[in-house]
C-alpha cells in the first residue's frame, strides 16, 4: 500500500458562522494524482487553501507525512513540502523567469540585490529540463512575454525549487489549448515517477479521467464521494455525485433537430470585417432570429477579436456590422447596446464584472446604461436581481455582497444576468462555460437554448468542440483570422472542425 503523504480527518471550516466545510475526510498517496471535484461553491478551493496554509481549519485533524499540522501561512506549508498553484498566478510579470522562481531564496541575493545571476540561470535551466522546456523558456525572459501554459510551468518549477513534494493545481487547464494541456499532463506524469504527489482541482471530467488516479467529490461543503478509483468510477456516477441530480442530456440535444433558419429575420449581418490589428480578415456572417451560431477554431484564430469588433469593444478597419439592417457605428459599445446586443466577455473578472461591487450593481449596470440613464431605484434593482437569481439559479445569500465572493459558475450567471437585463435581441457569448462546473454548464446551456426558443439570436465563441457540436445550429470555423468552413448541425463532426482549424479550406477538399 502506498504511503499517505496527506491525511485530512473530520476537518471543518466556518466563515461568519456558516460552514464552508463540514466533517471532511481526504487523503493523498505518494506519487499519485488525486482529483478534487464538485460544483462551484462545493468547498474544493477552501479545502485546498487549508492544505496549503492560506486558510486554517476550525475543526479536525490535518497530517502531512504523519505530522499534525495547522499551517498559519503558505510559508509554513512550503517548509513542509506543500505548494499550491492557483488560477490567479502569483508571478511578477515585470521580472524574469529566474527572478520569479528564486525571488524568496536568500542564497541568490546580497543585501536585497541579485548576487549570483549565473547560478540562478543555471538552476532555472536545470528545473526547466524536468519539463523538457529548457529550449523554449529563457531564464531571463520577462514573465509578461510567456504564454499562459509557460507561466504555469514556471509556477510548478517555482514550487519544485522549494523542494515541494505535494503540489496542488487549481483549475490548471482553464486557459490552455489542447496541445498545452498535453504538455502539462506529460509534466505531471513525469514528476509522478519521482514520487511527487498532485491534487488537481478541476471541472473538466474528460481530463480528470485522463490524468487522475483517484477522485474525491464535495457538494455544499460535505464529502459525497471519497477517494474512488478513477478507473472504476463511471462518469454518470461522478456527475450524479457532483450535482446531486441526473444530467443525462447536458446540451439539451434530446429536442435538438436541424432547422433551416434562412427564412427567419436576419438580426446580425457582418460583411467583409477586418480589424485594425490584422487578427480578423474579411469575415462575413449572419445570425438569424432564434439561431445559435458558433465560432470554432484554435486559440489565436481571431474569434474573440472578431466578436469584440462586432460589439464595438474594438474598432474595425473595414467592413460593416448591421443589426436588423441598420449599420452600427464603428467602435461604439453604447450604440450596440442601444441596438439590442449583449456581450458576455471571455474574461469575466476583468472585462465582465466589477469584482469589488455588489451582485446587485453588477446585474443591473448594463440596463442602467442602456435604458435608464441616471434613474436609480435600489428597490427595483433588487427585484430584478431576485428575478434573475431565480431564473438562472444563482446561488447567493445577499444581493448587496461583493460579486467577488461568489463562485466562478455563479459569477458567470451574474454576467449573463447583466446582459439579459437589457432584453437583447442578439447575445454574444465568448467562452460561456470557461472555469464552470458540470451543473452550472447544464444550466447555462439550457438558458441559451431557452433564449433561442424565445427568438434571441446567439453568437457563441467556444474552444470546446463538444460544446460547439451540442449547442449550435450553424458553426463557422476560423484559422488565422479567416473563416475556413461553415457547417450546419447535420454536417458537423470533430474531424471536420479539426481539418478546417488547421489545414483545410471549405471548397478546396481533394
Amino acid at each position: 500500500m502506498a504511503r499517505k503523504v496527506i491525511e485530512v480527518k473530520g476537518v471543518a471550516k466556518y466563515f461568519s458562522g456558516v460552514p464552508a466545510l463540514k466533517d471532511i475526510n481526504f487523503d493523498l498517496e505518494e506519487g499519485e494524482v488525486h482529483a478534487l471535484m464538485g460544483e462551484n461553491g462545493a468547498g474544493k478551493s477552501t479545502l485546498s487553501k487549508i492544505i496549503s496554509g492560506i486558510y486554517q481549519k476550525d475543526e479536525g485533524t490535518y497530517l502531512v507525512n504523519g505530522e499534525d499540522c495547522n499551517f498559519a501561512n503558505t510559508r509554513q506549508a512550503v517548509a513542509k513540502g506543500v505548494s499550491i498553484v492557483t488560477q490567479e498566478f502569483s508571478l511578477l510579470r515585470d521580472l524574469s523567469v529566474a527572478e520569479n522562481i528564486f525571488i524568496t531564496n536568500d542564497a541568490y541575493y546580497n543585501a536585497g540585490f541579485l548576487s549570483n545571476k549565473k547560478a540562478m540561470a543555471e538552476k532555472t535551466t536545470e528545473l526547466l529540463k524536468l519539463f523538457h522546456m529548457e529550449n523554449y523558456i529563457d531564464p531571463w525572459e520577462k514573465v509578461e512575454r510567456l504564454t499562459v501554459a509557460q507561466m504555469q510551468i514556471v509556477e510548478i518549477a517555482k514550487a519544485l525549487s522549494k523542494n515541494a513534494r505535494i503540489i496542488i493545481l487549481d483549475e490548471p487547464t482553464a486557459s490552455l489549448s489542447e496541445r498545452e494541456i498535453a504538455v502539462l499532463f506529460e509534466v505531471v506524469r513525469s514528476l509522478k515517477k519521482d514520487k511527487i504527489s498532485f491534487i488537481i482541482v478541476s471541472h473538466k471530467i474528460n481530463e480528470i479521467y485522463e490524468i487522475s488516479d483517484r477522485i474525491t467529490v464535495l457538494r455544499d461543503g460535505r464529502l459525497i464521494l471519497g477517494g474512488a478509483k478513477t478507473a472504476e468510477l463511471k462518469q454518470s456516477e461522478l456527475i450524479r455525485a457532483m450535482v446531486g441530480r441526473e444530467v443525462s442530456d447536458l446540451y439539451g440535444v434530446a429536442d435538438f433537430e436541424h432547422r433551416d433558419f434562412s427564412g427567419e429575420e436576419v438580426l446580425l449581418e457582418v460583411e467583409g470585417l477586418c480589424d485594425t490589428w490584422d487578427f480578423v480578415k474579411n469575415v462575413s456572417l449572419k445570425v438569424h432570429r432564434g439561431e445559435i451560431v458558433g465560432l470554432s477554431g484554435l486559440v489565436g484564430a481571431g474569434r474573440s477579436q472578431l466578436v469584440r469588433c462586432i460589439f464595438g469593444a474594438e474598432k474595425h478597419s473595414s467592413g460593416t456590422v448591421r443589426m436588423r439592417g441598420k449599420e452600427l457605428k464603428n467602435g461604439s459599445i453604447y450604440e450596440s447596446m442601444q441596438a439590442g446586443i449583449g456581450f458576455v466577455s471571455e474574461d469575466r473578472k476583468h472585462d465582465g464584472l466589477f469584482q469589488e461591487m455588489s451582485i446587485n450593481i453588477n446585474a443591473n449596470i448594463a440596463d442602467l446604461v442602456a435604458h435608464r440613464g441616471a434613474l436609480l431605484s435600489h428597490r427595483r434593482d433588487l427585484e430584478e436581481t431576485t428575478r434573475m437569481r431565480d431564473k438562472l439559479r444563482i446561488k447567493m445569500n445577499d444581493a448587496d455582497a461583493a460579486v467577488k465572493f461568489l463562485s466562478g459558475g455563479n459569477q458567470q450567471k451574474v454576467l449573463l444576468a447583466k446582459w439579459l437585463m437589457i432584453r437583447p435581441d442578439l447575445l454574444i457569448v465568448d467562452e460561456p462555460t470557461r472555469g464552470v462546473d458540470i451543473g452550472a454548464k447544464a444550466d447555462i446551456y439550457q438558458i441559451l437554448r431557452d433564449l433561442a426558443k424565445e427568438g434571441t439570436g446567439i453568437l457563441v465563441v467556444s474552444s470546446e468542440i463538444p460544446e460547439i457540436m451540442g449547442l449550435c445550429n450553424t458553426t463557422l470555423i476560423m484559422r488565422e483570422g479567416i473563416v475556413t468552413g461553415v457547417l450546419n448541425s447535420r454536417e458537423i463532426d470533430e474531424e471536420k472542425i479539426g481539418y478546417y482549424s488547421t489545414i483545410g479550406m471549405q471548397g478546396e477538399e481533394k
